[in-house]
């Protein structure tokens, strides 16, 4: 009795037969090679694909080992690779007994004894593989990566919020949002805050406050492109939810003229016509930006914050501004009074207790206001990530003044051109050195002219000349006033670093001031700027050289630090808070500063845009999510740029596109003529002819191959991902492949 299978051995003298194993589909046939000693179960052929004359002589089972049993009613193992079988296509399964051979202890087979391959037709044989289907899927993959969601959020998507204060204890928020009512009439006066942009993000500024048949649109700015979104020159905040509902907008409501709060009026305003409110030089600044857009001027209506002034707006709000510090004059935060109890949004704001412009932050109006009761705070967060107070304009004066004392040559200087109270120091300091003054930009051509004709700015007589005139007058009596110091393309200062300015040409000696900070985001376009200056030997001073060159600051921030957010708090001391203007981060920031003060947890709601919070005299919670997409604006379109054309910019900026013209018989569908290869960005066609040959060669294989009457589409996708396996086995690039077929 054989101990291993535990059955007594057949008689050897009846007539034997070879077992036949059913061979999977994708498996080759071979013929069976001699058995030189015990083997475990091997792959034999099968009826379909071997003849007699091709099987190979039986094997001679060595004596005393048992015949393979077939039980018919029990499905067959499937076979194992072997070394009599390798290099066939089997299934990975093991069978029960057999030991698996390692690839350590496989030793190669000797040439006389290695299968003979299948005699296949020539016209037949298949072509190799260059890459499996895994691997084609993955490449696609990656041209689709990032998905057009995360270049374009779109309305539906949920962000992940999981912070202790969303609003449902730390949990993630539902599509749904909160619990579902009933439909009835509310008797309850009840307030939705919907942001529409600014949360969780730099820019972009618009919030919308909703009670009953009443809406009040608060700001309304535009953000910057990044790296995933090429050739896009911004974007503005997504009003679906404001357009449904635009009978019930009363009027929008403008905090400051920075364009992170008013870039995007020009395409908001047309679409809901109402009065503007806000400060005199804040609604000078809208109405000269949207000079441009050529639209029906709305009604503007000026609110003096000095004089409290209120305006009743529909039948739930009472509006009053209240003056706020910030890096432009007329800066303001919004009072709203409403049924179920007032609220409050600071805009942008700074404590600045020694302004320029004399024009500090009302505290005693705020703790005044709060004293009526704030059911809801919504405070500025950019710079809560930062400890202690912001600094005070006044000490970049003797910086300024220190600098141009240094300077030996021309002085140019950079800063935001809405930074109003930053351009008249510099004017100052222009003056007092004896200077005279060349305005170099159009944005800031544009905000002095209209601050010194609103009086916001003073300059004095004879101080400012053109900047042909640069040239001609002595390097030491000059100063350039310029944009350009984030490191924009085609701003003047980066054109002058390399050269490109039609006036003026970066020198030796020159010193150049970079007055502002660095935006998130920007950081290797002013890194590459400031090499750039230096290597035409300027000398360059910002915020980043103020240890190693020893000077003062030459920037102070226009937000308020931690130190002056628990200020705010603590005289307002509202019921609930909301934080807003700023990175995720700097708006969970905000919020701890927000429970230091004593606001409990539970009242404090870190929001992203798109949600809505609710709001009773006594109760607060976010609700269902509305629309809050993103809209993109390139040169002339507004919202013609989709996610999917984002993807295919960003694929074609990877590695290239490669573009087949085939030319073919409307009759047969066979190529008249040789099939045209057109690269750009992948490859130079001149230096690669062997692997263009191939290509050709490929792609007449392919329509040889093509059945008559195969679908045009169909046949165009399979050219396209065997012609991409191609390249990518050659080059190990992945080149969007556009097949074109003309038929003549």
């Amino acid at each position: 009795m054989d101990p291993q299978t535990n059955k007594q051995p057949t008689n050897s003298n009846e007539p034997r037969q070879e077992p036949r194993i059913q061979m999977p589909p994708q498996a080759m046939p071979v013929p069976m090679p001699t058995a030189q000693a015990p083997q475990p179960p091997v792959m034999a052929q099968t009826r379909a694909t071997a003849s007699a004359q091709q099987r190979p002589q039986a094997q001679q089972r060595p004596q005393g080992q048992p015949r393979p049993q077939q039980n018919p009613a029990r499905p067959q193992p499937r076979p194992v690779a072997t070394d009599a079988t390798a290099g066939m296509v089997v299934s990975p399964k093991v069978v029960r007994g057999a030991k698996p051979v390692s690839p350590a202890n496989r030793r190669p087979m000797p040439s006389d004894q290695r299968p003979a391959r299948p005699n296949v037709p020539a016209g037949d044989k298949p072509v190799k593989a260059v890459s499996n289907s895994v691997s084609r899927e993955r490449r696609r993959l990656s041209q689709m990566a990032p998905t057009h969601t995360d270049l374009m959020p779109s309305l539906d998507t949920m962000p992940v919020n999981k912070s202790e204060f969303n609003g449902f204890g730390g949990s993630q928020q539902t599509k749904k949002g909160g619990a579902r009512r009933a439909n009835y009439a509310e008797r309850v006066p009840t307030i939705k805050v919907m942001a529409l942009g600014g949360l969780g993000e730099i820019g972009k500024n618009m919030m919308a406050i909703e009670c009953g048949q009443d809406i009040v649109i608060i700001d309304m700015g535009f953000a910057f492109p990044d790296g995933k979104q090429p050739g896009v020159d911004y974007i503005i905040p997504d009003v679906t939810y404001l357009e449904k509902n635009r009978h019930k907008v009363r009027a929008i409501i403008i905090t400051h003229g920075h364009m992170d709060h008013i870039g995007a009026a020009g395409y908001m305003i047309p679409k809901f016509p109402v009065p503007v409110y806000g400060s005199r030089l804040t609604l000078g600044m809208v109405a000269k930006q949207i000079e441009e857009f050529k639209i029906q001027t709305p009604r503007w209506v000026v609110l003096d914050p000095d004089k409290s002034e209120r305006v009743q707006i529909g039948s739930a709000f009472n509006i009053e501004l209240v003056r706020v510090n910030h890096t432009i004059a007329d800066s303001t935060a919004v009072v709203l009074r409403t049924p179920a109890g007032i609220l409050i949004n600071t805009g942008d704001w700074r404590l600045d207790p020694t302004p320029l412009n004399g024009q500090v932050t009302d505290m005693p109006k705020f703790q005044k206001i709060g004293e009526e009761g704030v059911l809801l705070l919504m405070s500025d967060s950019t710079s809560c990530d930062r400890v202690g107070r912001g600094g005070s304009e006044v000490t970049i004066v003797p910086t300024i003044d220190d600098l141009f004392g240094r300077a030996n040559g021309r002085i140019i200087i950079s800063a935001f051109s809405s930074s109003i109270t930053r351009m008249q120091l510099i004017v100052d300091a222009t003056a007092k050195a004896g200077r005279k003054l060349a305005l170099v930009g159009r944005s800031v051509l544009s905000n002095i002219e209209l601050c010194v004709r609103m009086g916001y700015i003073k300059v004095p007589a004879g101080l400012v000349i053109k900047v042909q005139d640069v040239t001609s007058m002595p390097d030491d009596r000059v100063v350039v006033l310029c944009t350009g110091s984030q490191g924009e393309e085609n701003s003047a200062l980066v054109r002058m670093s390399t050269g490109d300015h039609q006036n003026i040409k970066i020198k030796a000696g020159d010193t150049i001031i970079l007055s502002s900070s660095v935006i998130p985001g920007n950081d290797v376009s002013v890194v590459t700027l400031i090499d750039n200056l230096m290597r035409e030997g300027a000398n360059v001073y910002a915020r980043s050289t103020e240890a190693l060159r020893g000077h003062g600051p030459v920037h102070v921030g226009g937000h308020a630090f931690r130190d002056d957010t628990a200020d705010l708090i603590r005289a307002v001391r509202p019921k609930y808070y909301m934080p807003i203007h700023g990175e995720f981060h700097h708006l969970v920031f905000n919020a701890e500063v927000a429970v230091e003060e004593g606001i409990p947890k539970e009242n404090v709601f870190v929001m992203d845009n798109g949600d809505c919070l609710e709001l009773t005299a006594n109760s607060a919670q976010k609700v269902a999510r509305i629309p809050a997409g993103v809209v993109m604006v390139d040169g002339a379109g507004v919202g013609d740029v989709e996610g999917v054309v984002l993807r295919d910019r960003l694929a074609l900026s990877n590695d290239g596109m490669f573009m087949i013209v085939a030319t073919v018989s409307r009759k047969t569908g066979r190529l008249i003529t040789s099939p045209d290869i057109i690269s750009r960005g992948f490859i130079y066609m001149k230096e690669h002819e062997e692997l263009i040959n191939r290509t050709r060669a490929e792609v007449r294989r392919i329509f040889e191959k093509r059945v008559p009457g195969e679908d045009w589409t169909k046949f165009k996708l399979r050219l396209r991902d065997e012609i991409a396996d191609i390249l990518y086995s050659k080059t190990k690039r992945n080149p969007m492949v556009l097949p074109v077929i003309n038929e003549v």
